[in-house]
């Protein structure tokens, strides 16, 4: 039997106890359950995406610790997010009477974006495990999970402007909300550094990094 690479029993215990810490902490500062269910999946996502760039612009975290560290992390935080995705979806279709039809028909363009970065999000859990990875090859698996991750989270993004700006008022009042755009920003301002970071070290030293 094949081990799996992607999806490590400690690693899956640690976040769901870390979901349900944050969840506890909502709750106890009087945020209702479904505002909960929806904030979790975004700080997981939050997670997965600053994990690549900070790899690439502090390496010696990856040297430092062994088993891939903190890269061997995405997949169960990816996994997931899809779960308390899916949690968030079904209490939206609770709330109007499961009415899926007339959900879809009468969407607006933010929760078009919402819905189709959850489809991709359901696809990559999907492939994230060694048999997809074995199938497709290191670099196909790699282009797909990658590719796949940053227009979900711009999907994603969409919709948190929705929430945050053209529901919740400019500018934003709610703590959570703040919360929201302030993970947007560090995402973008991580991808910027990390990016810049990479091209300083070709043009110091004509070759990418070994990680790249």
């Amino acid at each position: 039997m094949t081990v799996d690479p992607f999806n490590r029993g400690k690693h899956h215990g640690a976040v769901v106890v870390g979901s349900l810490a944050l969840a506890s902490l909502l709750w106890a500062v009087g945020y209702p359950f479904s505002r909960i269910v929806a904030a979790i999946p975004w700080f997981l996502l939050f997670l997965v995406m600053i994990i690549g760039p900070v790899t690439k612009i502090w390496p010696s975290i990856s040297r430092r610790y062994s088993g891939n560290f903190p890269l061997n992390w995405r997949s169960e935080l990816g996994i997931w997010f899809v779960g308390w995705s899916l949690a968030h979806v079904a209490l939206v279709f609770r709330s109007m009477g499961w009415d899926v039809v007339g959900f879809v028909v009468g969407m607006s363009a933010w929760a078009f974006a919402a819905t189709v970065g959850v489809i991709i999000a359901v696809i990559l859990a999907i492939t994230s495990n060694n048999v997809a990875y074995q199938y497709l090859g290191p670099k196909a698996w790699k282009w797909h999970q990658s590719h796949g991750t940053y227009v979900m989270f711009w999907l994603l993004t969409v919709h948190i402007y929705d929430q945050t700006f053209l529901r919740g008022g400019v500018p934003p009042e709610d703590p959570l909300h703040l919360l929201y755009v302030a993970t947007i920003l560090v995402v973008v301002g991580l991808h910027i550094w990390a990016f810049l970071t990479v091209v300083f070290h070709y043009r110091t030293h004509g070759s990418y990094p070994p990680n790249i």
